[in-house]
């Protein structure tokens, strides 16, 4: 119940200020679907900034598209911070991590995209204090089963009456 409750704030929190937020970026479409093996490979790569105040931790925050049932795979490769991601799907469902790319940089991998749409994505600072520096997000969409995503990412909250998408392991013999 306390992981829904925190899970649907950050959910609303993002979603309510996502618009007027200073680090705040355009949404991104990339319309290919890779078929690579290469782990990271086709990656669109994102450049941004925590520009925060010196008051309010505010984080970085944009859109990015994928279909139902695609891999969908975002991390963050470059930051001299402490950095965490949170992707709210379409449908609600909120997936969080800080440091599974290894040396404190997220790593979020959804192996069965629950909805098409536009996947609101928040870079920030793990321990929540304002930050001033710059990080690389890597996005890509891959097609179901890739090794991409062979470990998917548990959600952090699943709305009510939602049901998570199996999980898909990674084709054998890859």
């Amino acid at each position: 119940m306390k992981t829904t409750l925190i899970a649907s704030a950050v959910l609303a929190a993002v979603g309510a200020l996502a618009p007027g937020l200073a680090g705040a970026n355009d949404a991104m479409y990339d319309s290919s679907v890779s078929t690579t093996t290469k782990i990271g490979g086709s990656s669109v790569t994102m450049n941004g900034t925590l520009d925060d105040n010196g008051i309010f931790a505010e984080p970085w925050v944009t859109q990015l598209y994928a279909q139902a049932s695609e891999c969908l795979r975002l991390a963050v490769t470059t930051t001299n911070f402490d950095s965490e991601l949170v992707v709210a799907a379409p449908n609600g469902t909120v997936y969080r991590d800080d440091d599974s790319g290894g040396s404190l940089r997220p790593l979020v991998r959804i192996a069965n995209a629950p909805s098409t749409g536009w996947y609101t994505v928040q870079v920030a600072s793990f321990s929540g204090a304002p930050t001033n520096a710059n990080f690389t997000l890597k996005y890509a969409r891959y097609n179901l089963g890739n090794p991409n995503c062979a470990t998917s990412t548990t959600p952090l909250s699943v709305p009510h009456g939602v049901v998570e998408p199996a999980k898909v392991a990674a084709p054998a013999g890859r």
